[in-house]
């Protein structure tokens, strides 16, 4: 296969893969507005579970506990962070990042232009690499903090139930 024809498919899996990372980033967009749903009712109706009973206080402990877990993985899907691979043999001219490390435009645009088929294909391939990392990293957290939030959820029900019961 030439390297026309590799870098055409690099870069269609590159554009893959950087869509995966934006699905990530939308689906815990969305438990992040579910979860501030549930949480501003148990906020807005705090006094009244709290004073229910020794066991809405337990459950209303645990539920903020499980808030501050879902906050950090939340936090570790938005923002993952990966060790960069891509050393200075790379062209170094894909990844946003390294191209405006850049003092002057100019000094990208030269580099760009010295490079041959193959070192955009390395770099670009190096990029597919890292940003397939970044994706499983997103994944990793996305899970953990929809697990974190059924656990939220099934407090906030027996809480709700409580609240409705008295």
């Amino acid at each position: 296969m030439d390297t026309f024809r590799k870098t055409d498919i690099a870069m269609k899996l590159y554009e893959s893969i950087q869509n995966i990372i934006k699905f990530a980033d939308t689906k815990i967009n969305v438990l992040s507005v579910i979860n501030g749903i549930a949480t501003s009712y148990i906020l807005t109706n705090f006094q009244l579970i709290y004073s229910i009973n020794i066991y809405s206080k337990l459950l209303l402990a645990l539920y903020f506990i499980m808030f501050i877990v879902f906050i950090y993985y939340l936090l570790n899907t938005i923002l993952p962070r990966i060790k960069s691979i891509s050393g200075n043999k790379i062209s170094r001219a894909v990844y946003f990042g390294h191209i405006s490390e850049r003092k002057e435009v100019q000094e990208f645009v030269n580099d760009f232009k010295k490079l041959n088929d193959e070192e955009f294909l390395e770099d670009l391939l190096t990029q597919i690499y890292e940003s397939s990392k970044i994706a499983t990293t997103k994944f990793s957290y996305y899970k953990k903090s929809l697990i974190t939030l059924q656990v939220q959820f099934s407090l906030f029900f027996i809480l709700l139930a409580l609240k409705s019961f008295t």
